[in-house]
């Protein structure tokens, strides 16, 4: 029993450090989409997860525009075909910009369902990142079992450092074009 304490004591111990550090390291990186691929391998690793995305919410905040993912091959990628807009539990994500843990999408009444080539996907959590009071939705999916309290809150943390990194790096890009520009 000391043993298994010991065990979980270390995952949190690493979960945590991956956390911290990946603060700097995102608002080091000056491409969004640098940004996002760091963020996303992190959401991965401190969730157990199989899959994670993100998705960018158009400027009306209606549905999304950009739908980053990490964790499926280009060939599953190709074969999915469109990205998702926004609608069932993504859209519950917009219109209700809160934590979202569900231990199976596909059961819950708001879910709209999959491609017919996406991969199999049961637990699922979603976290909004806001970004100078727009929603951005964070999605991952588990490897095994369900999410927990604790992957929520992992999630929520990294959607902060997602907010602050994204909304950096819009401000660099920004402002080398306008130095650009004259």
């Amino acid at each position: 029993m000391f043993k298994r304490r010991d065990t979980s004591k270390t995952l949190e111990v690493d979960r945590l450090r991956q956390l911290i550090a990946l603060g700097p390291a995102l608002v080091a990186k000056l491409d969004l989409d640098a940004v996002l691929n760091r963020l996303l391998e992190t959401a991965r690793s401190v969730t157990g997860a199989k899959y994670a995305a993100i998705g960018v919410l158009d400027k009306q905040c209606r549905e999304l525009e950009r739908f980053v993912t990490h964790g499926l091959s280009q060939d599953q990628e190709r074969a999915i075909g469109a990205r998702p807009r926004g609608r069932g539990v993504l859209g519950a994500l917009i219109t209700d910009p809160r934590p979202l843990r569900l231990t199976d999408v596909t059961a819950d009444p708001r879910s709209s369902g999959f491609p017919a080539q996406h991969p199999p996907m049961r637990s699922f959590l979603g976290v909004p990142i806001i970004i100078r009071g727009r929603a951005w939705g964070n999605l991952t999916e588990k490897r095994t079992g369900e999410f927990t309290e604790a992957d929520e809150y992992a999630a929520t943390t990294l959607a902060t450092w997602a907010a602050i990194a994204v909304d950096h790096a819009r401000l660099l890009a920004g402002a080398g074009k306008a130095v650009g520009a004259g």
